[in-house]
């Protein structure tokens, strides 16, 4: 369904304003709120993974319970990755460049999520891929003006915050990091 209408010569008309049900792009502002949650989650996420594998399998040995929760968080940390794909595949459409990157940092997290699951120490990187999906969404250059993705939506005051929120969790996220490598 092209809402587009294509003039004989090739040229593309665009809309005069945005389809509200189009969501196929996402601005530097709206990725930055949307990550917001993701970010948390990650943050979380391996919060209670380091927490579990410093206390427990240091003094009681690794057993199935634990293994199995080790195994669930990783599953959540991947899962919480690919909804930020998502979201940076959007991003990059905004941009109207830089998808192969962003299907590459995609993949790593793939292979860096099937290795946590054996490998429990592995979960950490899987946090720096997550911080650099969202650091590589925000260095998109971004793009006011139609494209075929559809046109750009407005943000809000409210996405603005949300924005800042993200940046400010991103960077307490690296120095955890950075403390804990």
């Amino acid at each position: 369904m092209n809402t587009y209408s294509e003039e004989p010569d090739g040229f593309i008309l665009y809309d005069e304003r945005p389809d509200p049900f189009d969501n196929r792009r996402a601005s530097r502002t709206r990725f930055a709120a949307v990550n917001l949650p993701i970010l948390l989650g990650i943050s979380a996420v391996s919060a209670l993974l380091l927490w579990i594998t410093q206390s427990c399998l240091g003094q009681c040995g690794i057993n199935r319970q634990v293994g199995g929760a080790v195994h669930v968080f990783a599953i959540a940390l991947y899962g919480l990755l690919h909804y930020q794909s998502t979201w940076l595949e959007k991003r990059c459409n905004d941009a109207g460049k830089g998808h192969y990157p962003a299907i590459w940092m995609f993949r790593i997290s793939l292979v860096l999520a099937a290795i946590s699951l054996i490998l429990p120490v592995f979960t950490l990187p899987m946090v720096a891929g997550g911080l650099l999906q969202f650091v590589y969404g925000m260095i998109l250059p971004s793009n006011p003006l139609p494209n075929l993705m559809g046109y750009p939506k407005a943000n809000s005051t409210a996405l603005q915050i949300c924005a800042l929120l993200a940046c400010i969790t991103a960077v307490l996220m690296a120095v955890g990091l950075l403390h804990w490598f």
